[in-house]
């Protein structure tokens, strides 16, 4: 592995297909998830570290089942709730987890072939001035390009879309 080039791997046809089976077969298996608007996000009460032994508190309570608390409050769901929680938090770090290498990956490919297109650019702008057989047009082309891909604002769709 050079610093240049640090990946160098296409996925097959069989890869991708496996890798969106296997997506297909995790989204299935969480089929109980849910989104939230960014109001119900912010929102929420949140529990943590600090909050969870109130959280589990407040359960031992409702086990003991005082005539104050309304009966559509219940242990048995707030323990299915904490559980879940607490089942979701080491699967949520590992896909976090794979999820940042799979980005990380893609910004070193993304980089490699940006690179290379540099590096291309700068060469036929060399041999243009020399000149050299189509280099001129190389030139033309690839100037029109950057310029474009470096006047387009970063959160355009057409810049972040893949081609």
């Amino acid at each position: 592995m050079n610093e240049n080039n640090r990946i160098s791997k296409v996925l097959t046809d069989d890869e991708i297909a496996m890798i969106q089976q296997s997506i297909a077969s995790l989204k299935k298996s969480l089929n109980f998830l849910q989104n939230l608007t960014p109001s119900e996000r912010k929102n929420l009460p949140k529990i943590n570290s600090a909050n969870k032994i109130f959280a589990e508190d407040s359960i031992h309570i409702l086990e003991s089942k005082p005539q104050w608390i309304p009966p559509v409050l219940t242990a048995e769901e707030a323990r299915k709730d904490l559980k879940l929680f607490e089942q979701l938090d080491p699967i949520i770090l590992e896909l976090e987890s794979l999820l940042r290498q799979m980005k990380d990956t893609q910004m070193i490919a993304g980089s490699e072939v940006y690179r290379v297109a540099l590096s291309v650019y700068s060469l036929a702008d060399a041999a243009r001035k020399m000149p050299m057989e189509g280099a001129q047009s190389a030139h033309e082309l690839l100037k029109t390009r950057f310029t474009q891909s470096i006047n387009t604002p970063k959160n355009s769709p057409e810049k972040d879309t893949p081609a």
